[in-house]
């Protein structure tokens, strides 16, 4: 267009979850010849997986109990007093994982709700003073025992976990069930192996067959059976992709959805 100033690009779409919706699945993907473009769908259940619909103040049952030694909490090599937790906000936020998408995350957060903590929880302390710097209250993994948390999303990735759905177990048990437990998962979880079309049509791969999507599944169905949500990324990228894949989708898109 001739001289004039040019047009930001459209935002991705935003959905807000919570608990009380029947939906224990969303799909974020870009389909071909299309912008990107958030499907909601609710799909067959996974093999041995009990799907429940979440429910508002849902009581944790016991496959979601955590070891204290386990439980969320502050680190003493942070500086914080633990005690600074032990009145949490209607609206603060637990990250589990605080990486790219997750810091990407909180600064949304604290912008759409003013006055919330957003609390990052780590499995080491190596950038908790980036995190502090960002406004995220760092927390450590086998730390002092803190309070439940009425949101809680989870997007650590599974190759630093010997135990992943564990990880999730302990995810689950720090959530208080009034607002949202959600887990970032990933579309590589479904039989979509020619290099053809996938949708969240597409069928899973069962469970036994790949010990990769293993994790995955198992650690969706811990997900499921507390009552939170299960997100399944495409592939996420930082800037442009040097190729134009179809089954990509940036963190700002991929948080902007969360």
């Amino acid at each position: 267009m001739g001289g004039g100033a040019r047009l930001p690009p459209p935002r991705p779409p935003r959905l807000h979850f919570h608990p009380s919706t029947p939906i224990p699945y969303l799909h974020a993907t870009a389909p071909v010849a299309a912008s990107s473009t958030l499907f909601v769908h609710r799909p067959a259940p996974i093999p041995s997986a009990r799907v429940s619909r979440p429910r508002r103040r849902a009581a944790m049952s016991a496959t979601t109990a955590a070891d204290s030694s386990s439980t969320i909490g502050v680190s003493d090599a942070t500086g914080v007093d633990a005690r600074s937790l032990e009145s949490v906000g209607q609206n603060d936020l637990l990250i589990v994982g605080p990486g790219v998408l997750g810091r990407i995350v909180a600064e949304m957060w604290k912008q759409e709700h003013p006055g919330s903590n957003v609390y990052g929880h780590t499995a080491t302390t190596d950038h908790h003073c980036e995190l502090t710097e960002l406004g995220i209250i760092p927390s450590l993994k086998g730390s002092i025992p803190g309070p439940k948390f009425p949101y809680v999303i989870f997007c650590a990735p599974p190759y630093r976990s010997e135990d992943y759905a564990g990880d999730l177990r302990v995810a689950a048990s720090n959530w208080n069930g009034e607002g949202s437990f959600l887990f970032t998962s990933s579309t590589a979880v479904y039989d979509c192996s020619d290099n053809g079309l996938c949708s969240e049509d597409s069928p899973c791969i069962q469970i036994g067959q790949s010990p990769r999507t293993d994790v995955l599944l198992k650690a969706e169905n811990v997900v499921l059976e507390a009552g939170g949500c299960v997100l399944r990324l495409v592939g996420l990228y930082i800037s442009s992709p040097t190729c134009p894949f179809f089954n990509t989708y940036s963190y700002f898109q991929a948080s902007s959805v969360l």
